[in-house]
């Protein structure tokens, strides 16, 4: 699920799967030890206005360290199912 970047309005048609698609990037970036979602999560940045317009519509958001730990739980899980 990639990370949807438009300009204004955001997609918040989108408003299932971009919490998903952040934290998958924020733990990818995190076992690279890159910083690509940066550029997505500065302050008042895209993901903020995301979060804003998602908001409006009355769809829950939370913060991108929310996401990625939510996304670490989910891998950690998955992970304990494969291991023998």
């Amino acid at each position: 699920m990639p990370l949807i970047v438009t300009s204004h309005p955001p997609r918040t048609d989108l408003h299932y799967d971009q919490p998903a698609a952040l934290g998958a990037l924020l733990r990818l970036d995190a076992h690279l030890g890159t910083h690509h979602t940066d550029r997505f999560t500065e302050p008042d940045g895209l993901w903020d206005e995301w979060v804003k317009g998602v908001g409006r519509l009355g769809y829950p958001s939370h913060s991108p360290a929310e996401q990625r730990r939510w996304t670490g739980l989910q891998c950690d899980f998955a992970n304990g199912w494969t291991r023998p």
